[in-house]
């Protein structure tokens, strides 16, 4: 009971803290101090937003609302700002009190009504819910009796006199006459006013906290402030720092929002965090004019506006691989997406997130890509024609190639290219006699399987009759469909294959990557993560080796032996979980230091996700080791891609490069994975490879020895960029 209660609080307290930073779209916990820090300097304003958070936090609890959701503040922090916004205008009293709670719950109720409603289009309700509390708690104060506004916020000389007496404010007086005249006194008094804290102490101590948290984050709000405040100064709009205050925080936020948080940090999202400056500037003046025949301030209503209708616009965009690019998973601060989503080795096809793969077995030819000579044209331009070609002569028939059983393709499997449901059928078009194209039945033989929403492939010229599925069936991947034929517009045997939106065969194509195959360059394969084949390419789905599927398998809940040896031939065994979240989010524990790998295995490869905690556990060394794996039989493998550089590098480098990633990323990090053949041919036992990260100019920055066994042990001997040896030993507990 008594662990019951305590594991209760610590996460009641997580979520109280972390409320505070989630108003800058975090939850780090060193700004959440510092904010909650802040809103103190008025001791009733802290306490004020501190009851109201706390009423929210106590409401998702009482309504069993996700615990994760609510430790990251995400159904509080707009209660926090109402309850800030009450303790701003009303003087203490226990009418105001339960204004707070009050206040508080309509803010959460509008937060769990907006987080439904606008879930559905995936856009974000930012501080809306708080517009709306705020706005009814002062449209109602009218009405009230007995309650006063609190002027003593208007004097805040007097509050740091009993604060810290004569110490703090000669430190006020002295950040008040440093930025004097400088804009930056505008600038601290606008970060200050997002906590309803009118006064320079509490700018510069969020200023100090943001730049803690984020390199990228600090620069953004620089930049939306001074744009901003250079474009008021030029149209003559300017009326001095109080009344601009009010105002500063919304560019602020939403350079931030726009700049780094749900767009990836480069040129372009810096680029309309400035651009979007006139427009919040209009919004603000025009609605601050509507807003003041009902005497009533705007808040953050500029801000709201403004980026929802963008991000709106972002969302619907036809063409999602265009930067600036939209987050699709927020790590702990914008530089760690930047840094996560350069190293993606497919990066421009990103917001391509269901796998569509080869629908065949074996090596295949692209005969005809994209936009091909022959019939590629207009609405068909995104479509493959496959064949089977001779390695040595390079045909694609036996002899003279009469017969449609002449072609290597021919009566060969397709298979499905991913889980669906089968949605049209064709199988009882005859095929074609070698030189003639059936133009009355263009498909010929057609199997459509629908994989999700507007997502749908087409298979086409089946043999007559080998269709093995009909409309209805689900089907998963690899499982056959039919045969290759040469049934309708088809003069010789091969395979088409497109991706489309809709179910009904002739439907025009569209562009979509396929996901995970192997293409033959210079003897070798080469892992291609996401691409789009082009002619003349030989390609090949994974065939997957049982070693490496049997040693990479992990079941939820599965322990593990993580052994290391350090040069001194001392032994250290660290406990690992296996761990899969209600997210379905896959992610090895290292139980002793709290470290964290999340990864992915869809049965073909197998990724390291992002790694969270310190370097010193041997987990992150399996990290950089098994970056990326291809789950591969094959032996002539190459796998590349870029690896995290914020994972090789430290401070002040790292730093350095934090505060340049909106000009480019220019530490480097490649990944690079080898498998060693074999010499036993068949029984093999074991599995060797070997990776390597790699920085500028090709210094060896890590570099591992892999054994795989065959009873799922692994052994790994590394070396890091100090030429240090580390021996590892993987095996699971129960064996």
């Amino acid at each position: 009971m008594k662990n019951k209660l305590k594991i209760k609080s610590a996460l009641f307290g997580e979520a109280v803290l972390t409320s505070y930073a989630q108003i800058f779209f975090t939850d780090n916990k060193i700004l959440a101090s510092i904010l909650v820090l802040v809103s103190f300097i008025d001791w009733w304003i802290g306490l004020s937003g501190l009851i109201a958070v706390t009423t929210a936090v106590a409401l998702a609890e009482l309504f069993g609302y996700s615990q994760i959701i609510s430790k990251r503040g995400l159904f509080s922090f707009n209660s926090l700002l109402v309850g800030l916004g009450v303790g701003t205008y009303f003087l203490p009293g226990l009418d105001v009190l339960i204004l707070i709670i009050v206040g508080s719950a309509i803010a959460f109720f509008s937060t769990i009504f907006l987080m439904g409603f606008l879930a559905k289009y995936s856009l974000p309700f930012l501080s809306v819910p708080f517009l709306i509390g705020m706005w009814l708690m002062l449209f109602s104060f009218p009405s009230f009796g007995g309650i006063a506004l609190n002027t003593e916020a208007l004097y805040p000389s007097n509050m740091f006199f009993k604060l810290g007496g004569n110490t703090l404010v000669f430190v006020v007086d002295f950040l008040n006459n440093l930025f004097a005249d400088t804009g930056f006194e505008t600038y601290f008094l606008s970060l200050g006013a997002i906590f309803f804290q009118f006064n320079i102490l509490a700018g510069v101590l969020i200023a100090i906290g943001l730049l803690i948290h984020s390199r990228v984050i600090f620069l953004l709000s620089l930049v939306g402030f001074f744009v901003a405040y250079w474009f008021y100064s030029y149209l003559g709009m300017y009326q001095g720092t109080l009344n601009y205050t009010y105002y500063g925080f919304n560019f602020i936020l939403s350079a931030i929002a726009i700049g780094g948080y749900f767009l990836i940090p480069s040129k372009q999202s810096f680029l309309w965090s400035m651009a979007l400056v006139p427009v919040l500037v209009i919004t603000t003046v025009g609605t601050s004019k509507l807003f003041g025949f009902f005497e009533m301030s705007v808040f953050s209503l500029p801000f709201n506006l403004v980026i929802i209708s963008v991000l709106y616009a972002f969302k619907i965009r036809f063409n999602q691989t265009v930067p600036p690019i939209l987050t699709l998973v927020q790590q702990k601060n914008p530089e760690t997406n930047a840094y996560l989503y350069a190293s993606q080795p497919a990066k421009k096809f990103a917001a391509f997130t269901n796998p569509i793969r080869l629908p065949f077995l074996g090596q295949w030819t692209v005969n005809q890509g994209h936009e091909g000579f022959y019939t590629h044209k207009d609405f068909f331009k995104y479509a493959w024609d496959f064949v089977i070609k001779d390695e040595t002569t390079e045909k694609e028939f036996l002899g003279e190639g009469l017969l449609s059983t002449d072609y290597f393709c021919f009566d060969k499997p397709v298979i499905a290219p991913a889980s669906g449901t089968v949605v049209a059928v064709l199988n009882a078009i005859d095929d074609n006699e070698i030189g003639i194209a059936n133009t009355i039945h263009n498909w010929g033989n057609t199997v459509v399987i629908k994989h999700d929403l507007y997502l749908y492939t087409k298979m086409c010229h089946l043999k007559k009759g080998s269709v093995e599925v009909k409309v209805g069936d689900i089907v998963s991947e690899g499982q056959v469909i039919g045969k290759c034929g040469n049934s309708g517009r088809s003069p010789y045997p091969h395979l088409h294959f497109q991706v489309q939106s809709s179910a009904e065969i002739g439907s025009p194509t569209m562009y979509y990557p396929l996901f995970e195959y192997l293409k033959l360059v210079d003897s070798k394969l080469k892992f291609t993560s996401k691409g789009i084949p082009k002619e003349n390419e030989i390609l090949q789905n994974i065939s997957t080796s049982d070693i490496l599927e049997s040693a990479f398998r992990w079941n939820p809940g599965d322990e593990f032996n993580l052994t290391i040896t350090n040069k001194k031939s001392k032994e250290r065994v660290y406990v690992i979980k296996n761990v899969i979240d209600s997210y379905n989010l896959s992610s090895l524990h290292c139980i002793s230091t709290g470290a964290v790998m999340y990864y992915s295995n869809n049965g073909k490869s197998f990724s390291a996700l992002n790694y969270v905690g310190t370097k010193k556990s041997p987990l992150f060394y399996m990290y950089s080791t098994f970056y990326k794996v291809i789950v591969s039989e094959r032996s002539d493998i190459i796998v590349t891609t870029p690896f995290p550089v914020h994972q090789l590098y430290r401070f002040p480098t790292i730093t350095i490069q934090d505060f340049l990633v909106p000009i480019g990323i220019f530490l480097k990090g490649n990944y690079k994975l080898t498998y060693t053949e074999s010499t036993v041919t068949f029984n093999v036992q074991k599995i060797e490879m070997n990776s390597k990260i790699e920085g500028y100019k090709n210094k060896q920055l890590f570099n591992s020895n892999i054994t795989v066994h065959n009873n799922r042990t692994i052994q790994i001997l590394c070396t890091n960029n100090n030429n240090t040896k580390i021996q590892l030993k993987w095996e699971n507990r129960l064996v």
